[in-house]
């Protein structure tokens, strides 16, 4: 089994992201993804960078596949890399799988967009980088 964290295919990444919720891969994006065996298994793409927030999206159809060397990729470029003083997560209310992997990762409630998607309410999440466990 051979292991690969993608850092230098962000369209790659941010497509594969953004088909799993219906989301707009835009040529700026960047994204940080993880294959095995050549497939992709985990990913995250980002947008809307402000200078101190980035909104960060994610895709896993495996999630024996993160690692805490993942997280520290992921959420490195966020905090160490673009010096954010916060990432942001929306998530549907109806997911509460995804709730609660972001719950368990640390991220935190911020508000609740109400009728947000068309099948529930939208969880703002974010992610602070003195909350954030996972940076070197």
């Amino acid at each position: 089994m051979t292991r690969r964290f993608v850092f230098d295919e962000p369209e790659r990444v941010g497509r594969w992201v953004c088909d799993g919720f219906a989301g707009h891969w835009q040529p700026d994006n960047t994204a940080i993804g993880l294959e095995i065996d050549g497939a992709l298994k985990v990913g995250v793409m980002y947008d809307n960078y402000t200078g101190a927030s980035i909104a960060m999206h994610s895709r896993c159809i495996d999630p024996r596949a993160t690692s805490r060397e993942f997280y520290a990729h992921i959420f490195g470029y966020v905090f160490n890399q673009l010096k954010c003083k916060r990432a942001t997560g929306i998530v549907c209310s109806n997911n509460a799988r995804a709730i609660r992997v972001n719950e368990k990762l640390g991220w935190r409630r911020e508000a609740v967009l109400a009728d947000y998607f068309p099948d529930g309410d939208a969880i703002v999440f974010i992610m602070r980088r003195e909350d954030c466990r996972f940076l070197r």
